[in-house]
């Protein structure tokens, strides 16, 4: 594989790594601070996290190609 297209596909899984994690922040802070299910911070860290791992199934990780 190009050096090019390493460091592409490493920085395309560092962000989708980085929006799960924004999601799963955004959740853990609405669920804290005892927001209900349709609430704009569930909708919106759902959304994140379904981002982030479309993109992450998207990139092979998950279908074991590398």
């Amino acid at each position: 594989m190009d050096p090019a297209q390493r460091i592409y596909r490493g920085a395309v899984r560092t962000l989708s790594f980085a929006f799960v994690a924004v999601g799963l922040a955004l959740l853990a802070g609405t669920v804290a601070r005892g927001g209900g299910p349709i609430s704009l911070g569930i909708v919106l860290g759902l959304g994140f996290v379904g981002v982030g791992v479309a993109r992450l199934w998207l990139s092979g990780l998950f279908r074991g190609s590398s």
